[in-house]
């Protein structure tokens, strides 16, 4: 038999990055367990928990790699350290997962399908369900409208109606699960971390697409998303908001070439949106975090083989 008409089954690495919440990352790592991939590779990455949650993972999982990180190295930071992790041990696609999501067993399965040995397929993204409302889409990938100027989630209001069963490439990405391939990030780099959270995962779509990859939405793989139990998105907790401002700062100051996204039409629009929504308790710290943002120092993007990205204490 010639075996070039099989070619080999790629190797992937699910990186689950927890903060503290324990029962959501035991919740999600035990659904990562049922995956039914052939050559599925789990590492959770403490990203500077307290103590005991390191202890409570590698007692209930033994199977799974163990990355512990002290102190909080940021959502960017943590997920870096898992990728170089997972590609010095041969990943060719990682999965990232926060801690607050659950998966389908044949979710891995699918994102690879996806992919479908394109090379230039640089990112893989599910269709992402609310795990409080599992019939109903939280996102179905992100695209870029020009006005008024901003990058919207697709979603339904109500139970998945069957408008997003389609693949196809998208502008953009959410995080909270995505399959990255090794070439694209050999390529477009890591996630940075100048941004603690929000606005990492924009980044990058921004700079994969620069580098020649697509990003493409696979309808089958389904995951359930627990919406942001840690940032505290969608609540008056001024520290969400004053990072929510900060980053978009960082982010325009990234990207000045792309005006319709990050000059002041754009936060003109965010402004008259927190206005409209009755969202005062958020507009003040947004504000002092996005004058924070335009006068904090920036840093060009991290490479898979820059001594700066935190490696972090493996457990067995």
């Amino acid at each position: 038999m010639n075996t070039s008409d099989h070619p080999p089954v790629p190797s992937v690495w699910a990186i689950v990055l927890g903060y503290n919440n324990v029962e959501d990352t035991c919740e999600c790592l035990r659904s990562v367990q049922q995956v039914t991939y052939s050559r599925l590779q789990c590492l959770y990455v403490d990203n500077g928990s307290e103590p005991g949650t390191c202890e409570t993972v590698l007692e209930q999982f033994p199977a799974c790699r163990v990355l512990q990180l002290q102190p909080n190295a940021g959502v960017a930071g943590g997920f870096n350290a898992g990728i170089r992790h997972a590609l010095e041990q041969g990943a060719d696609y990682v999965v990232l997962l926060n801690n607050d999501t659950t998966v389908d067993t044949r979710v891995v399965e699918a994102l690879v399908e996806a992919a479908n040995g394109d090379p230039a397929i640089g990112m893989v993204v599910p269709k992402i369900y609310y795990y409080d409302h599992p019939d109903t889409i939280w996102s179905a990938g992100s695209i870029f409208r020009r006005f008024p100027p901003v990058i919207y989630m697709r979603k339904t209001r109500g139970p998945d109606d069957g408008r997003f069963d389609d693949p196809q490439d998208i502008d953009f990405a959410t995080f909270c699960v995505i399959m990255l391939s090794r070439p694209m990030l050999e390529a477009a780099g890591l996630l940075d971390p100048d941004y603690h959270f929000l606005y990492e995962d924009y980044d990058l779509c921004l700079r994969a697409r620069a580098a020649g990859f697509r990003i493409r939405y696979a309808p089958t793989a389904r995951v359930w998303h627990k919406i942001s139990k840690t940032t505290g998105a969608g609540t008056p907790n001024p520290k969400f908001w004053h990072t929510y401002g900060r980053s978009e700062s960082i982010f325009r100051r990234k990207f000045r070439h792309h005006r319709w996204l990050t000059g002041w039409t754009h936060a003109l629009y965010i402004i008259l949106r927190f206005l409209y929504e009755g969202n005062r308790y958020g507009l003040k710290p947004y504000v002092q975090g996005w004058r924070q943002g335009a006068r904090d120092e920036i840093h060009p993007p991290p490479r898979l083989d820059d001594p700066e990205v935190a490696r972090g204490q493996v457990r067995h």
